[in-house]
C-alpha cells in the first residue's frame, strides 16, 4: 500500500511519466496498468477537483479495457494490482459500477493466467469432520486489519467445527504473527510466487476461503480475482466492494451498514450482529505528554485528527475553519504520516482553506510526529475532543480514543466505511455524538470543547458504557451459524 500511495501522491507527474514510458514501449502493462491508477492521488492539491480525477480515472479505465483484448490479455497479470485505485474510496460516492468493471478486468486478466498455466482448480473440500476456512491476508502482525476483524475468528471460531488455514503473504514478523501462527491449523508464509500460493491454497481443500482486505496489495488481490475455493468471502478491512465475480460474499455489521447496505456491493451482503467483530484492546501504558515540547499550547482546547492523510477529503477542510472561527483559541493536531510528504501535502492544503478564511493556519493547527502506542494514549487522555474523518470513518482510531475516554464526534456517512464510528457510538449508547449534517458536526465539536459539564457527563457515559465494545461474541457465533450453511 506504501509504495502505491507514494506514487499517487504525484498524479500528474507520475502519469506523464508512465505516458513516456509507454511511447517507447507500448506493449508495457504495467505501465499500462499505473498510469490508469495514478489518476485518483492519495491527497488532493490546493486546486485538484475530486470529481476531474475520478472521471479521468473511469476515461483511462475504458482505455485499459480495450487494451487488454485477446491479443495482449497475457501480458496482463504482473500488471493487476502493481497499483489499485485505492485511493477511490476516500470520497464519499457509490463506487460499485467503477469497482465492477475494474474487478472483471482483473478476473478476465487472471483467469486467462490461470488457464494458461494449468494450474490446478479447486475440488470439492476434505472431508475431514471440520469446515476448512482458508484466511488471505497481508496483516497476519499488529495492524488495524489484524486487530479489528481477523484476530477474534483466531480466538473464538470452534475448533470442533472449523479448522483455520492461514495464508500470510506478507513478510514482516512480530508477536502477533506468532499468535496467528499457534492458533492456526495450517499456517503458511511468504514470499511466494503467485503460482506457488495458487498451489498451496487449492491444494488445503478448502470449504471457504475468505479475504479481510482486499485492495491493499497486489498478491491479495491477484490470488481474490481466481476462484481458489468453492466459497470466497471478503470482509472489511478495506471496507468497499471489491467489485470482483470470484468474491461471493460481503462480510459486514448490522451497526455499521445503511438500511439499503446491499446495493453498495457486487457481492452478496451478510450482515453479523453488532459491530461484526469480536474486538479486544491492547494493553497500554498511558505516558503523559509533554506538550509544549510538541509545539501545543497547554491552554488551548486541543482536538485530535488521528486520520492518515488520504482520509481528509477537500470537502470537509471548511469544518476545521468553522470549528475554529467559533472557538478562536483551539488546535487541531495531525500526527505526520510516514509517507510524510502525504503529510504535506494536507498541511499546505489547509493551510490555504484557512487563509481563505481569515485565520492563522500555524496558530490552529500543528503536525506533530508520529507517536509511539504510549505517548499516542497519553494524548488522547489529554485531548478535550477526538475529531473522527468524514466520509471515511476510523473503526480503531475510534475504539482508542473510547477506551481512553476521549469524546468522539462523527458525522455518519452515506456508506459502510463512512459508519465505522458512528456504529461503535451507537453500540455504546451514545448517539448524541453521532451527527448528521456539517452543521452539527461543528455545533457538537465546540460545545465539547466549551462545555466542560456536558464534556464531563459524556466522558461518565463512555466509562460506564464502554465495556459493550470488549469480547463481543455474538458475531463469532453467527460468522460460525453462516459458514455452516454454506457447507449443509
Amino acid at each position: 500500500m506504501g509504495n502505491a500511495l507514494r506514487e499517487q501522491d504525484r498524479t500528474a507527474e507520475v502519469a506523464e511519466c508512465y505516458r513516456r514510458a509507454l511511447a517507447f514501449a507500448p506493449e508495457y502493462a504495467e505501465a499500462r496498468w499505473a498510469l490508469t491508477m495514478s489518476q485518483l492521488p492519495a491527497v488532493y492539491d490546493v486546486d485538484t477537483e475530486p470529481e476531474a480525477c475520478r472521471t479521468a480515472f473511469s476515461l483511462e479505465l475504458e482505455r485499459l479495457e480495450n487494451w487488454f483484448d485477446p491479443a495482449r490479455i497475457a501480458l496482463g497479470h504482473r500488471a493487476v494490482g502493481v497499483q489499485q485505485p485505492f485511493c477511490l474510496a476516500y470520497t464519499e460516492q457509490d463506487n460499485r459500477d467503477l469497482m465492477r468493471r475494474y474487478g472483471n478486468l482483473c478476473c478476465r486478466i487472471m483467469r486467462d493466467w490461470h488457464q494458461r498455466e494449468g494450474l490446478p482448480v479447486p475440488g470439492a473440500s476434505r472431508p475431514d469432520g471440520v469446515i476448512r476456512v482458508g484466511v488471505v491476508s497481508q496483516y497476519f502482525l499488529d495492524h488495524s486489519v489484524w486487530n479489528a476483524i481477523v484476530k477474534g475468528w483466531f480466538l473464538h471460531l470452534d475448533r470442533s467445527r472449523f479448522s483455520l488455514h492461514a495464508f500470510y503473504v506478507g513478510t514482516a514478523e512480530d508477536s502477533e504473527t506468532q499468535f496467528a501462527r499457534r492458533h492456526a491449523s495450517h499456517f503458511e508464509q511468504g514470499p511466494k510466487g503467485l503460482g506457488s500460493w495458487v498451489e498451496s491454497i487449492v491444494g488445503r481443500q478448502l470449504g471457504v476461503l475468505i479475504y479481510p482486505e482486499i485492495g491493499m496489495d497486489p498478491m491479495t488481490l491477484r490470488l481474490a480475482s481466481l476462484r481458489l475455493a468453492p466459497v470466497q468471502i471478503a470482509a472489511w478491512g478495506h471496507p468497499e466492494t471489491t467489485g470482483l465475480a470470484t468474491i461471493d460474499y460481503y462480510l459486514s455489521a448490522e451497526d455499521m451498514e445503511p438500511p439499503e447496505g446491499k446495493s453498495n456491493y457486487t457481492e452478496r451482503l451478510v450482515t453479523l450482529p453488532h459491530l461484526g467483530c469480536c474486538y479486544q484492546p491492547a494493553v497500554i501504558e498511558a505516558v503523559a505528554p509533554d506538550l509544549p515540547r510538541l509545539g501545543l499550547d497547554p491552554l488551548s482546547p486541543l482536538l485530535l485528527c488521528c486520520g492518515v492523510p488520504f482520509k481528509y477529503a477537500p470537502a470537509h477542510d471548511r469544518l476545521l475553519t468553522e470549528i475554529a472561527t467559533r472557538l478562536g483559541r483551539c488546535q487541531f493536531v495531525f500526527f505526520t504520516y510516514r509517507l510524510d510528504k502525504l503529510s504535506m501535502k494536507l498541511a499546505r492544503r489547509l493551510e490555504s482553506t484557512f487563509a481563505r478564511r481569515g485565520l492563522d493556519f500555524h496558530r490552529h493547527v500543528k503536525f506533530i510526529p508520529w507517536q509511539n502506542s504510549a505517548g499516542y494514549h497519553g494524548l488522547l487522555k489529554r485531548a478535550d475532543v477526538f475529531l473522527d474523518t468524514v466520509g471515511f470513518s476510523g473503526f480503531n482510531t475510534a475504539m482508542q480514543a473510547l477506551e481512553c475516554g476521549l469524546p468522539v464526534v462523527t458525522r455518519e456517512g452515506r456508506f459502510l466505511r463512512g459508519r465505522l464510528a458512528s456504529g461503535i457510538l451507537r453500540r455504546m449508547g451514545l448517539p448524541e455524538l453521532v451527527t448528521r449534517t456539517s452543521e452539527d458536526y461543528v455545533d457538537l465539536a465546540v460545545r465539547l470543547a466549551q462545555d466542560a459539564e456536558f464534556s464531563r457527563r459524556i466522558r461518565g457515559r463512555i466509562d460506564s458504557s464502554r465495556e459493550v465494545l470488549v469480547g463481543d461474541i455474538a458475531p463469532i457465533r453467527a460468522m460460525e451459524e453462516f459458514l455452516a450453511g454454506l457447507n449443509s
